[in-house]
């Protein structure tokens, strides 16, 4: 249960970071809003690292392991942010809200065994989270996405998916060694790293940002670095794979803030596509 508190939690602060990125990334530039996040959030846990002094007994094995997954996390993030200058939360947030799966698909290969109430619980957030992506509004969802930019858009989900779950695998490792705040810290440098070339090619409409554009991305760089945190301690706890997948809600959450806020439609489908999410979530809490 407490794995699954801790995905949630990841979830539902991923959810509203999301909603910020859906609102500035086109404006800003995917990357470079990126490139800012990651750095912001490595400024928020300076204190606490600099107070904590570990970070300087790291070896060459787990800097090299920092370093791995800070390239994916950044390539994660700046997947997603692309995604989310080019398509509407309803899309992007239900098409990268499954690769959770992946983290599960890790764990049976590593040996964890399913009850099949869990399995049951995997795929009914898997088939939410594609009936809310795939069956949205007549006049919303894909609709409101011009037809030659759609492969794009299903790419940079796809690219934002596998490297989330990958992410997820190496930060947990990491964190057993090095500890799940230092580690989150120290993985943002490679990740902006990485980013930075992209950067340095996108076109953006604000060249100056305004003071509620950084308030923005501070705030971003909050819910991000909170749900690092979470996924990464709960790295620590039994059933982590399973509880991996309350991160799934956020597809869930995303499109109802995105619903209520951005005034974006929401579809009869979509709404039992959240039902089924919401059930799968349920059901994992029962077996935990």
């Amino acid at each position: 249960m407490q794995a699954l508190f801790f995905g949630l939690f990841a979830g539902l602060s991923w959810s509203v970071h999301d909603l910020i990125a859906r609102y500035f990334a086109s404006k800003i530039g995917a990357f470079r809003m990126a490139v800012f996040t990651l750095l912001l959030g490595s400024f928020w846990l300076s204190g606490i690292v600099l107070w904590n002094g570990t970070i300087q007994n790291i070896n060459f094995e787990t800097a090299l392991l920092i370093f791995m997954l800070g390239t994916i996390y950044g390539l994660a993030i700046g997947s997603l942010f692309k995604a989310f200058s080019l398509a509407p939360v309803s899309i992007v947030g239900p098409f990268t809200a499954g690769y959770p799966a992946l983290v599960v698909i890790w764990g049976l290969i590593n040996g964890v065994h399913p009850h099949p109430l869990q399995v049951i619980a995997v795929l009914s957030i898997l088939g939410g989270a594609v009936v809310v992506g795939r069956m949205g509004a007549d006049d919303g969802g894909f609709a409101t996405v011009a037809k030659e930019k759609r492969v794009t858009v299903l790419f940079y989900c796809a690219a934002a998916s596998f490297c989330f779950a990958a992410a997820i695998v190496l930060g947990q490792i990491a964190s057993l060694k090095l500890g799940e705040i230092e580690t989150t810290f120290l993985n943002r440098f490679p990740a902006a790293l990485v980013l930075v070339p992209f950067m340095r090619q996108e076109q953006s409409e604000v060249k100056h940002l305004s003071l509620k554009t950084w308030g923005a991305l501070c705030a971003m760089a909050i819910f991000d670095v909170a749900a690092v945190c979470s996924i990464n301690f709960m790295g620590r706890l039994p059933n982590k794979e399973f509880g991996a997948m309350g991160i799934s809600a956020y597809g869930a959450i995303s499109v109802l803030l995105a619903m209520m806020i951005l005034k974006e439609k929401v579809s009869s489908w979509q709404w039992f596509g959240i039902a089924m999410i919401v059930f799968g979530v349920a059901a994992l809490s029962v077996q935990q």
